[in-house]
């Protein structure tokens, strides 16, 4: 009778354990993480929290350094190669090509670069992640249309699907992604 508890027992804290493991696995999975040396460093140097940038990098490619969107935006933060020529120009950076932004260090670095531009130009996060995936062009639009913003600097209502969804997955995952830096 003992040795039956002991079984029992010991066959729940096994499963336990494997349930554990595959919360574990299934999070790490759906949350990759890598670059946390290039995050924290750009972050920091752009004013970003890290937890931001990161879940940026979560949105845009899963941390997938050689994504290509359909629109051909580049590496981790998919950045426009006409972006990025522009970025290069602004930072100074000589002989930059375009396949450069295949480069991890480089796309983080002119992906915060942006964030951080967009966040100064109009003073919103949420409004400056619309225009990191849906363009500058279209943001002003909206927030100079009454459906979309009342004061023409936030907006109450984001028009694109695809936008209002890229924003929300990456206000959600910066809370895991905020572990990860603590």
């Amino acid at each position: 009778m003992k040795n039956k508890k002991v079984y029992v027992l010991l066959f729940f804290l096994i499963l336990i354990s494997i349930f554990l493991l595959m919360f574990i696995y299934f999070k790490f999975l759906k949350y990759p993480f890598n670059y946390k040396q290039e995050i924290l460093q750009y972050s920091n140097q752009y004013n970003l929290e890290p937890e931001f940038v990161a879940s940026v990098i979560y949105a845009e490619s899963k941390y997938n350094k050689n994504a290509v969107s359909s629109v051909g935006a580049i590496g981790l933060m998919q950045i426009m190669p006409s972006t990025a020529i522009e970025i290069s120009e602004k930072l100074n950076i000589d002989n930059f090509k375009i396949d450069d932004l295949y480069n991890p260090k480089i796309n983080i670095m002119f992906g915060c670069y942006y964030l951080n531009y967009l966040i100064n130009m109009f003073e919103d996060k949420k409004v400056a992640l619309c225009a990191y995936n849906a363009g500058l062009n279209n943001v002003k639009l909206w927030l100079n249309n009454s459906e979309y913003s009342t004061d023409s600097k936030t907006l109450f209502k984001i028009p694109f699907s695809e936008t209002n969804n890229y924003v929300n997955k990456i206000f959600k995952a910066v809370n895991h992604y905020k572990n990860l830096f603590n």
